[in-house]
């Protein structure tokens, strides 16, 4: 056998350890596990990932790797073992121990800010997230792969970004952003929200969420969704993908959240079957998997077109609420732009604010700056200076996300940078098939779907984002096609 069909059946094995520790943390957030049994699953969860650490780290991986090298490769087969070289250089920087203590403290931590948040009290999820912070020093410390920590960090969800290359894209967009968000909040004709201020009933929330996501392609013979507190997607194996919602939030949060979830899970869901329980089966970056996710979530799902399809059906389910609301009034209310406290609730225009918020504190956190009994001071600061309003409590701003209770420091760009790729790939599927629009009124989305499925979602992590963008759009990602939407879309909306 060859070295490269050796190591892929090797990391094959791993990928289903990586599935069966997924599955561990889908049972704890969708079946709710009491806090009294998560000691328990913090130290199965530390356990898997020991396992696939010894795995990705064994000697004759290492020796598999060099021997490939000298070997005749495919470009898929080039792909894996660039994938396969990294994980184990990476892996081999990192101490077992580090990596069981980063894992059972991920769990512990969720259950700590979890209680934090619904008693809105930070100091109750202070002492765990010092010990998280501390541990994702450590080990950027050992990886080393950039001069500064926070660089190292953001590299491991998207691999190849730096926080200067970021930092270039985000500063200019910054200004603008808030310039725009001023200019529309200044129109005298204001869309009217109070519709969602109103009760809609969760479990008919649920269903037609259901039944949307079911038309825009998801498979349930091949996934599920569940309700949970904040949600998400994951993969327990190539053909078995979950994404949750929640129907707790003001509507129309469950669709949205749920169109959102539904861009990871078809993602995955589209990967080649050449690739299945391969180191490639997953999505290059998390960049451009949340391009996917915002793509369908926002110029898809609060589109007037999207809406003029679906509206009739709402109105049908929420006669109370919506009968007496035209299809105009409903989309201008699905798309103000204000200034709010909830990250996963922000419009397309504040959205990214959320995320330069973020990032600017991530780094000072990870670079020692600003210590972590500061950061609801901090917080509420810089939440002050680019979106002009205040927190109320810890619940509504330093708490608000599970991400750093999970470790997932350098995570939080992926999601801006999901929505700049959007627009570009977006822009360009258009000039290709200009009837998008139409399709979306006669409740017609294979068509996008197959392009994003033949262009993005076959190759998996073939391609590094980078080069995906470029074959793609033929450029770089470039940010101007993110501001030329926002302004094309939200202009008219507040009639300007």
């Amino acid at each position: 056998m060859s070295a490269i069909k050796e190591l892929q059946e090797r990391f094959a094995e791993i990928m289903r350890l990586h599935y069966i520790s997924a599955l561990l943390g889908w049972d704890q957030e969708v079946n709710m596990m009491n806090y009294k049994s998560l000691e328990g699953r913090s130290k199965q969860v530390a356990l898997m990932q020991k396992l696939i650490h010894q795995r990705e780290t064994s000697e004759e991986v290492g020796k598999l790797i060099n021997q490939a090298k000298k070997e005749n490769l495919s470009e898929i087969e080039g792909a894996m073992l660039r994938e396969i070289e990294r994980e184990y250089t990476l892996a081999t920087k990192l101490p077992e121990k580090l990596v069981m203590e980063i894992a059972e403290t991920s769990i512990l931590a969720a259950k700590e800010w979890r209680e934090a948040r619904a008693k809105s009290d930070f100091s109750i999820f202070e002492k765990l997230l010092v010990k998280t912070v501390e541990l994702q020093r450590e080990k950027a410390e050992k990886l080393g792969t950039h001069p500064d920590l926070y660089s190292t960090l953001i590299d491991l969800y998207e691999p190849g970004a730096t926080y200067d290359w970021i930092a270039n894209i985000f500063n200019p967009i910054r200004p603008k952003l808030i310039d725009l968000v001023k200019k529309l909040n200044s129109s005298p004709d204001q869309p009217d929200g109070s519709i969602f201020e109103k009760s809609y009933d969760e479990d008919t929330q649920f269903e037609l969420s259901r039944k949307v996501i079911e038309k825009l392609g998801f498979d349930f013979g091949y996934g599920r969704q569940d309700k949970v507190t904040h949600p998400f997607s994951t993969s327990l194996a190539a053909l078995d993908v979950r994404i949750t919602t929640r129907t707790t939030e003001p509507f129309p949060d469950c669709i949205t959240s749920t169109i959102h979830e539904h861009g990871h899970a078809i993602y995955e869901m589209g990967i080649s079957k050449e690739l299945h329980d391969t180191i490639l089966c997953n999505g290059t970056s998390m960049g451009i998997h949340e391009s996917q996710s915002r793509m369908w979530e926002n110029i898809v799902g609060r589109s007037k077109e999207f809406w003029m399809y679906w509206y009739p059906a709402f109105q049908k389910h929420f006669p109370e609420n919506l009968k007496d609301v035209p299809l105009d009034e409903f989309h201008r209310a699905m798309n103000i732009v204000k200034p709010s406290f909830i990250r996963v609730n922000a419009d397309e225009v504040t959205y990214g604010l959320h995320i330069i918020l973020r990032f600017e504190i991530e780094k000072d956190l990870i670079e020692g700056k600003i210590q972590v009994k500061e950061l609801p001071e901090i917080w509420n600061s810089k939440f002050e200076k680019l979106l002009g309003i205040v927190p109320p409590d810890d619940a509504k701003g330093v708490l608000q996300d599970v991400h750093w209770s999970m470790g997932s420091i350098g995570y939080f760009p992926s999601y801006f940078l999901g929505n700049l790729y959007a627009a570009q790939i977006y822009n360009k599927a258009l000039q290709k098939l200009p009837s998008l629009p139409e399709d979306y009124k006669k409740g017609e989305f294979s068509t996008l779907l197959s392009y994003l499925k033949e262009n993005i979602h076959q190759y998996g992590s073939i391609y590094r984002s980078s080069e995906l963008i470029n074959r793609v759009t033929g450029e770089d990602l470039n940010s101007n096609y993110f501001l030329k939407y926002i302004e094309n879309k939200f202009i008219p909306i507040y009639r300007l």
